[in-house]
C-alpha cells in the first residue's frame, strides 16, 4: 500500500468530519463537495431531493470503456455531529473523543472517492467514464436514493457503493428486504376511577398483541422489532389509542411477507379478545437482493482485490444501503467494506491504512 494515499485520504476525511451533516442538514457538506469537484474539473448536478451527481469524462481513446459509478451518502446519524476526531497514540487509528459517533459512515467513502479522483487527474491515469452519486437522507431509510433520477446517471456498467463496515476487500452479496409496519389500536376511553369497566384499553390490546408476536431474531436471515409505542397521557383515563411502529427484515422477500401475516394475525386476536379495533398497514421501505457468487461483477471485484493482495470476502447483511434502491432501479451495484468499525456508536473507528487500501482499490476499479 502507498502510505501517501492513506495520509491524503485522512486529510480529506478530517475536512469532511469538521462539517456536520446529520440527515436533513447536508447543505454545507454538499457545497464543500461541489467546490472540490469543480476544482478538479468535474461537472455537477443536483436533483430536487438534493442528491449530488458528478461526471468525469473518459480520458482520450477510453470513451468506449465501461462506465463506473461510485456512490456514497453525505448524511450521518444525529450522533455524528460535533465530532472531535483524534488519532490513537500509535497514529494508526482514527477515533472520536468518545462523546459522539465518528461519522466515517459514510465520510470515509467520500474521502476515498475524492482521493482517488485527485490521483487519477493528477497522474493522468487512463480511465473510462466515471460517474459519482452522493446521496442525502440515507440514514433515515434510503430516502435520497429512492428519488435518484437514473437518466442523470446514464448507462452504468459497474457500480460501487462505499458503505459497509469491515475491512477493505469485503463485498456484500445479499442484503435484506425491509418493511415498516404501523399499527394503531382503537379502544374506548372511560374514567379509570369511576367506570373503568366501560372502557376498552388500547394499551392492553397492544400489549396482548406484542406478547404473542415472534420478535427479534426469527431465523438466520429474518428479524422483527418493535421500534416505538405511543399512547395515553394521564392515569385516570382508560387509553383509547395506541400506535405501534415495527420493522421486519429478511434476505428472502417471502419471509417478510409471511412474518407480516403473523403480526397481523396477532393483532386480530388481541382485538377480538378485547373488543376494540386496529388499523394495520405495512410498507416496503426498500427491496433486498441476492447476487450469485459467480456473478461477473463479484468475480471482477475479487480479481482486483487479488491484484492488490487484499483479503477478499463476500458476506450477507441484514442492513440496507443505497445499493438496495439502485439495484432495484436496474443499476448493477456492489456494496464494499470501507474499513470502519462500530458505526453509529461512540466507539466508531477506522484504521488509517484502510483509507489507503480503499483508495488504491478504487483506483484499480476505476482505471482498469
Amino acid at each position: 500500500m502507498t502510505v501517501d494515499y492513506a495520509n491524503r485520504a485522512l486529510h480529506i476525511l478530517m475536512d469532511l468530519l469538521a462539517i456536520d451533516s446529520p440527515t436533513g442538514q447536508e447543505e454545507a457538506i454538499r457545497t464543500h463537495l461541489v467546490d472540490r469537484l469543480h476544482a478538479l474539473g468535474l461537472s455537477t448536478e443536483l436533483d430536487a431531493m438534493g442528491n449530488l451527481y458528478a461526471r468525469l469524462p473518459a480520458s482520450p481513446a477510453m470513451e468506449h470503456e465501461n462506465t463506473v459509478l461510485l456512490n456514497s451518502h453525505m448524511d450521518t446519524v444525529p450522533t455524528g455531529a460535533g465530532v472531535k476526531p483524534r488519532l490513537t497514540c500509535d497514529g494508526e487509528t482514527l477515533v472520536s473523543d468518545g462523546t459522539t459517533a465518528l461519522g466515517t459512515d459514510d465520510k470515509a467513502g467520500l474521502a476515498a472517492i475524492l482521493t482517488a479522483l485527485e490521483t487519477i487527474i493528477a497522474q493522468q491515469l487512463p480511465h473510462g467514464p466515471l460517474v459519482l452519486l452522493f446521496t442525502v437522507a440515507e440514514e433515515t431509510g434510503l430516502q435520497g436514493a429512492t428519488q435518484v433520477e437514473v437518466e442523470r446517471l446514464g448507462k452504468i456498467d459497474r457500480g460501487y457503493t462505499l458503505d459497509a463496515d469491515g475491512q477493505v476487500g469485503k463485498v456484500i452479496h445479499s442484503a435484506a428486504n425491509k418493511s415498516r409496519i404501523n399499527i394503531v389500536f382503537h379502544g374506548r376511553s372511560a374514567h379509570a376511577g369511576f367506570c373503568p369497566e366501560t372502557g376498552i384499553s388500547a394499551i392492553s390490546m397492544a400489549s396482548r398483541a406484542i406478547d404473542t408476536m415472534r420478535l427479534l431474531r426469527i431465523d438466520e436471515e429474518t428479524t422483527a422489532n418493535v421500534g416505538s409505542i405511543h399512547g395515553g397521557e394521564v392515569t385516570n383515563i382508560v387509553c383509547d389509542t395506541v400506535q405501534v411502529v415495527m420493522e421486519v427484515r429478511s434476505i428472502t422477500k417471502s419471509k417478510v411477507d409471511a412474518h407480516i401475516g403473523h403480526l397481523r394475525a396477532c393483532c386480530a386476536e388481541a382485538v377480538k379478545a378485547f373488543g376494540g379495533s386496529c388499523d394495520f398497514t405495512a410498507e416496503e421501505l426498500y427491496p433486498g437482493y441476492r447476487i450469485d457468487p459467480d456473478d461477473t461483477g463479484i468475480l471482477y471485484f475479487k480479481g482486483c482485490c487479488e491484484r492488490l493482495g487484499l483479503p477478499f470476502t463476500a458476506v450477507s447483511t441484514g442492513g440496507g444501503s443505497d445499493a438496495n434502491i439502485l439495484r432495484g432501479k436496474g443499476i448493477p451495484m456492489l456494496v464494499l467494506g470501507c474499513g470502519y468499525e462500530a458505526a453509529h456508536t461512540s466507539q466508531e473507528s477506522i484504521r488509517v491504512s484502510e483509507l489507503g487500501r480503499m483508495t488504491e482499490l478504487l483506483l484499480v476499479l476505476s482505471t482498469l
